[in-house]
């Protein structure tokens, strides 16, 4: 079964390390965990196929979620960017996560969950969304690096206690690779896992679905829509204009306009 691999820094081949540390200087952080995706790996995961039943697109019933979508990608793909313009983007992506027919903040505020917002954009989404409880919540910087065709993510800060109940709220799923190292790194076997976001491409959401049935766990993905493809470099594009990006990074996009970073989760 090809799946990812937990990597032991000081095993590393020089020229891995090197990149490895090259990403931590870019970002100012020491990654405790490194969780690699070689390319047969995402080969498998990113095969096409149906979308099974726990992968709920909210687009389906509500054509309003295209609507914002389009809003998204049109903003994404400005030459410039005014406050006025991220605030439209911002609200469009929290008008999608609306849409959706489970609530996020619902689901996080279950006794007993665990719940994972990536920075920045995970992060920034999840507190608007009273997503964030105190206690119990992870906000770890995860990084894909791209690695002899496939991806490792790069992931800091302590890992939480594994958990039997978890939810996840991000952004958006490309490749599906930084939400499925978290998995890696939380979830008990049998465990009940929810992951919300606004957007995921047809690869992505069918990547978390066959690599939580690797782990033995049981998914529910909520998502606004599902469009687009892969890149080579692993970004969602237009599959009618390669050069043009659903959504951009939305990290950048919408951090502008939010509240700064307050100390990081804390453990449970």
């Amino acid at each position: 079964m090809n799946t990812a691999r937990l990597l032991d820094r000081p095993g590393l081949l020089p020229e891995t390390r090197r990149t490895v540390e090259d990403f931590e200087k870019e970002h100012d952080t020491y990654f405790s965990h490194l969780v690699h995706f070689d390319p047969r790996a995402l080969e498998s995961l990113h095969a096409p196929g149906p979308l099974p039943p726990n992968i709920r697109v909210a687009s389906d019933a509500l054509p309003a979620v295209i609507e914002r979508m389009a809003t998204v990608t049109e903003v994404a793909n400005l030459p410039a960017q005014s406050d006025a313009d991220r605030g439209r983007y911002l609200r469009a992506l929290l008008d999608i996560y609306g849409m959706l027919p489970v609530q996020a903040g619902d689901s996080a505020t279950v006794p007993g969950t665990t719940v994972i917002a990536p920075e920045r954009e995970g992060r920034i989404l999840a507190e608007r969304l009273g997503a964030l409880p105190e206690g119990g919540n992870w906000t770890p910087h995860a990084k894909r690096i791209p690695l002899d065709g496939g991806l490792l993510v790069g992931v800091d800060e302590w890992v939480p206690s594994r958990a039997d109940r978890l939810v996840i709220v991000d952004g958006v799923v490309a490749s599906g690779v930084t939400l499925m190292a978290m998995m890696r790194l939380t979830v008990l076997p049998g465990a009940a896992v929810e992951i919300f976001t606004c957007h995921s491409t047809r690869q992505g959401a069918l990547a978390l679905a066959r690599y939580a049935e690797q782990l033995g766990v049981s998914l529910t993905l909520h998502v606004g829509h599902v469009s687009g493809e892969l890149n080579g470099k692993f970004y969602a594009v237009a599959p009618d204009a390669p050069g043009q990006l659903l959504l951009g990074d939305v990290g950048d996009t919408i951090s502008p306009v939010s509240a700064a970073s307050p100390p990081r989760g804390t453990a449970p």
